[in-house]
């Protein structure tokens, strides 16, 4: 399901249930009750309990007003509950579409308590209910579409409307709000039912027989065909497609009462209260779909963390569990992932015949498919070691292995040194992978590539490059680009240049301090910004 679409059974079940009273109706099928004080109306059977009793008349006569009492206060805390959930919302998710729905709902349902309060007369003492229902009605749904008419219409010309910052406090800022609402709709109720006389709203002989409920039939319209379709395109989610579906009931309540209720408590109006039910509860639903998908969201991102975090675990197990010790030989190094695993690995390699193998490696990209292609690529270049002299046709071997594994998708930088018995000098295969020898007196050689990156070309032999002039203090350095491209906050690279300073500077230190102090010196100057690549380094010094 896409995730700002709700489900096709729900909107097609919400407008069949929109459409369904208005059908109904049309063949002569009504819930009617409004019934007069005519005695010859009630059914026989309530007319000889009557006899019995005469107050069962007055209780059969006020099935109207009872029924309305339940779908008025069941479309309460519908509302009420939706509001408060909706603020809920905006404060985990931040999204602006929220707090719309929730002024809204929040006041019009306040408006539906104090109005049935007073039409019960347990607040206010309303004598003429013929007016005051029809008015409160009308100005309550014109309230709830106005507040969604104002609050979605800025956003559709504003830039970048989810960037608002939050308002401060803004636990103390809802609870005034709704306390302010709680004010504001007590003191209508009490206008309406006690201040101000209130006209005549109901005309049974008119085509249109409330006019009052035109404005919001109006307002429901320019609303639910205009806005909200243009602020769910904008921001499109669960709850603004929620939005602009609650519109179909609620125009479809607004037609009920404005051109086929010709007297209180008769079908069209209990129509308009189901419909005004159903409106609110769309909206809910949507928050709860939406909540329903972030748990599962949430639950997914623990699965793929729980997953990660073992690759993790597995990667650095593949790295050396400290420093090796070879004669005649000081090296270090370190690696850490610019994400949750990597693509970088580096590997000191005992080899026959007493040489030592330095070797630092670099998938392309950083994610898990570079993860399980590093471990593929030790686990080759580890076999092939043990058992061929060569470093040519190690690195031969490598790469043939890798595109018959990869088929060209992915490649390997690599740098791969083999250090002599003696000591006095190494072999070096760069495949597209620089090598950095740094000399006592202060001097570097840049050790080049000597064949393309690995898994690009079957054709030919690896080649090797000799160096054979080797002496005490000289060191060999090997990175990836990613210390070199490493950024401060300034967006200004590390670089190699800052790298080959910083290692000649501090070269008196033991090769394993020098390291850490790298290490170090790459975080200060990054200022704890993430890397954007992942970052190795090894450092091998001839003692």
């Amino acid at each position: 399901m896409n995730s700002s679409f709700l489900p096709r059974s729900f909107v097609i079940a919400v407008c069949l249930l929109s459409f369904i009273p208005f059908l109904v109706g049309l063949v002569g099928v009504e819930f009617d009750l409004s019934l007069g004080e005519d005695v010859d109306e009630i059914p026989l059977v309530v007319q000889e309990l009557i006899k019995n009793d005469p107050a069962v008349k007055s209780y059969y006569l006020l099935r109207g007003p009872f029924f309305y009492t339940i779908l008025e206060w069941t479309a309460f805390c519908v509302a009420f509950f939706t509001g408060l959930l909706s603020f809920v919302h905006y404060r985990l998710k931040k999204d602006i579409t929220t707090p719309i729905i929730g002024t809204a709902m929040l006041f019009t349902g306040l408006l539906d308590a104090f109005n049935i309060l007073a039409a019960d007369r347990l607040t206010f003492p309303v004598e003429d209910l013929d007016r005051f229902i029809p008015v409160s009605w009308a100005i309550a749904r014109t309230f709830n579409v106005a507040i969604l008419f104002a609050g979605a219409l800025p956003f559709l010309y504003r830039k970048n409307p989810k960037f608002i910052e939050t308002p401060p406090q803004e636990t103390r800022y809802l609870i005034l709000l709704g306390v302010l609402f709680s004010v504001s709709a007590f003191a209508i109720t009490q206008i309406q039912a006690v201040v101000v006389p209130l006209p005549d709203a109901l005309y049974p002989e008119l085509f249109v027989r409330r006019p009052w409920d035109t404005v919001p039939l109006i307002l429901w319209l320019i609303t639910g065909l205009i806005i909200l379709p243009r602020f769910w395109k904008l921001y499109p989610s669960l709850f603004s497609f929620s939005l602009m579906l609650c519109a179909v009931p609620a125009v479809m309540s607004q037609l009920h009462v404005s051109l086929g209720s010709k007297e209180l408590f008769d079908y069209h109006f209990f129509s308009a209260c189901f419909l005004k039910i159903l409106a609110y509860c769309i909206p809910l639903t949507g928050l709860m779909l939406d909540y329903i998908n972030a748990y599962r969201a949430e639950l997914e991102l623990q699965e793929t963390e729980s997953k990660l975090n073992a690759a993790r675990q597995i990667q650095r197990s593949l790295l050396p569990s400290d420093y090796p010790d070879f004669e005649g030989l000081d090296a270090a190094g370190f690696s850490y992932a610019s994400e949750a695993v990597g693509g970088d690995y580096y590997d000191f390699i005992e080899m026959p015949d007493d040489r030592v193998g330095i070797v630092v490696g670099d998938v392309s990209g950083h994610d898990l498919a570079a993860s399980l292609l590093i471990s593929q690529t030790r686990a080759y270049l580890r076999a092939f070691s043990a058992s061929v002299t060569e470093l040519s046709e190690i690195m031969t071997r490598l790469n043939k292995a890798l595109i018959a594994d990869t088929q060209y998708r992915r490649f390997v930088t690599m740098f791969f040194a083999t250090i002599d018995k003696d000591r006095q000098g190494f072999s070096f295969a760069a495949a597209g992978h620089q090598g950095y020898l740094i000399r006592k007196d202060g001097s570097t050689d840049t050790l080049d590539s000597t064949f393309l990156p690995l898994g690009m070309n079957a054709d030919d032999t690896v080649k090797v490059s000799r160096i054979d002039n080797i002496h005490q203090g000289d060191m060999l350095l090997i990175v990836t680009d990613g210390i070199t491209e490493a950024l401060s906050p300034e967006k200004e690279q590390y670089g190699l240049e800052r790298l080959l300073e910083f290692i000649h500077i501090n070269s008196n230190q033991n090769v394993r301090k020098l390291v850490q102090m790298l290490h170090n010196d790459v975080d200060r100057f990054c200022e704890g910004s993430p890397p954007t690549d992942d970052v190795t380094v090894v450092l091998l010094r001839w003692k």
